[in-house]
């Protein structure tokens, strides 16, 4: 797994240069880094029984979104990781504006080697993140170990369709062939559970993602920094290019939740 597909520091910088805290309102534009947006984190909430108080952590939170959806919306405690430092600043410092910086945190640490110790939460949370991840032996295993008895894995993820083979590129989470791990539904649910994970609930969301994608136009009259500004100028490319794999079945989405 690598951040050199995603923005450096200097990114952080120019992104909280831009930051305006009277448009705390307009932070979706910049922080709901998924297909389907808020909506689609607050389904999986619903799902997983997230609720006030569990200490959950957010594997890949980026710049945040889905974490301080999860604290003001639901009362969770979240502790979020990425890869990536700069998404990190940029999330810590989007927690402030939002009045939530007691109950998210956020830093750069690796999946596959988490920082904490055994049983140390309830939830474990992760969207559009494991196709970065090639080894998903050892995540979902490193994930069981940090999660308490009957604790949940709740995970939204982009999957192989049945003609990934013709997969157009640039996409957001990588730029060839050689940064994505894409696997099919069918494989993610036997990996998890081959980690010792128990089905819960498993959902194909591949129609609300094609929807979604042929709805979700770029803001417009944004008084701040968008997504564009992360990610550079070939995420309008890299949209487009998600918007026509999803029609043509080259990608799927599930929303899923396991138990240990």
């Amino acid at each position: 797994m690598s951040d050199n597909h995603y923005g450096g520091e200097d990114v952080a910088a120019r992104v909280l240069s831009t930051l305006n805290a009277a448009r705390v309102d307009r932070l979706a534009a910049l922080d709901q880094f998924h297909v389907g947006g808020a909506a689609a984190s607050r389904k999986l909430a619903e799902r997983a029984g997230i609720h006030d108080g569990l200490a959950l952590l957010d594997l890949g939170s980026g710049l945040g979104g889905p974490a301080r959806l999860l604290a003001g919306e639901f009362g969770a405690d979240v502790t979020g990781i990425d890869l990536t430092p700069g998404f990190c600043r940029i999330a810590r410092a989007l927690s402030v504006h939002a009045g939530c910086a007691e109950t998210t945190r956020f830093c750069a640490a690796n999946a596959l080697a988490l920082p904490f110790a055994d049983e140390s939460f309830d939830a474990i949370w992760t969207e559009h993140v494991a196709m970065n991840i090639g080894n998903r032996d050892a995540l979902y295993r490193e994930l069981l170990r940090v999660t308490r008895p009957g604790g949940v894995l709740a995970l939204y993820d982009i999957v192989a369709g049945p003609k990934v083979a013709s997969l157009v590129y640039p996409v957001p989470w990588a730029g060839e062939a050689s940064q994505s791990h894409l696997i099919d539904a069918d494989s993610l649910r036997h990996v998890v559970n081959k980690a010792g994970w128990v089905d819960r609930s498993f959902h194909d969301e591949s129609a609300a993602a094609r929807s979604w994608l042929e709805s979700a136009r770029p803001p417009k009259g944004i008084d701040g920094p968008t997504l564009r500004d992360v990610m550079g100028p070939d995420f309008p490319q890299m949209i487009a290019n998600l918007r026509e794999n999803f029609e043509a079945d080259r990608l799927q989405a599930v929303q899923a939740v396991f138990e240990k």
